[in-house]
């Protein structure tokens, strides 16, 4: 019986094109090509081309790597604390350049607008955000058992995850302000 290796070729490869996209993204480089992935990588373009198809596949799977491990939801038992303590860490990574420009990786790839909506892309970005939505539904169903009336993740999302992503994305104020008040408002709806 073959032993698996813990981390074997496999892991190494994605780690090191992960950190080349990252990377790129860091050093300001909006939309990166295989070739400089492959360069910054030391990994050859054709197993990178095998391993994710496309750029934009690639990409993609780094947001979402990047999104579950940096800013994942919090599950204490304290809603309103795991809500504030997400809100942080979603309003902190879409602060840096490289956070944002994951975050318009995954958007782009769940819009109608973006071309994608029915591919590969956007089953994977579907898989994020419904896993995220498990998690998060979880937590709010705790609350109902236990006699509360929480918000619905919709409504979780339109309150405190929109604001931050907007302001993320047009300026008008940092990513995190004022996220207590928006995750008050989420969990008491005036």
């Amino acid at each position: 019986m073959a032993e698996t290796r813990p981390g074997g070729r496999t892991a190494r490869t994605r780690a090191a094109v992960h950190n080349a996209v990252r990377e790129l993204f860091a050093a300001g480089q909006d939309q990166p090509s295989v070739r400089e992935v492959s360069e910054r990588s030391g990994v050859h373009e054709v197993t990178i081309y095998r391993r994710w198809g496309r750029i934009e596949s690639l990409v993609l799977d780094v947001a979402v790597t990047q999104l579950n491990e940096e800013a994942p939801f919090p599950d204490t038992g304290d809603l309103r604390r795991d809500l504030l303590d997400w809100a942080r860490a979603v309003a902190g990574q879409v602060k840096t350049r490289e956070g944002f420009a994951l975050f318009r990786a995954l958007a782009a790839a769940t819009s109608p607008l973006g071309g994608e909506q029915s591919g590969p892309l956007a089953a994977d970005a579907a898989g994020y955000l419904r896993q995220r939505t498990t998690q998060l539904q979880r937590a709010l169903d705790r609350v109902a058992e236990a006699g509360g009336k929480p918000p619905t993740v919709a409504h979780v999302f339109d309150v405190v995850l929109a604001p931050i992503y907007l302001r993320a994305i047009f300026g008008y104020e940092r990513p995190d302000t004022d996220l207590d008040a928006l995750v008050d408002r989420a969990l008491n709806p005036a």
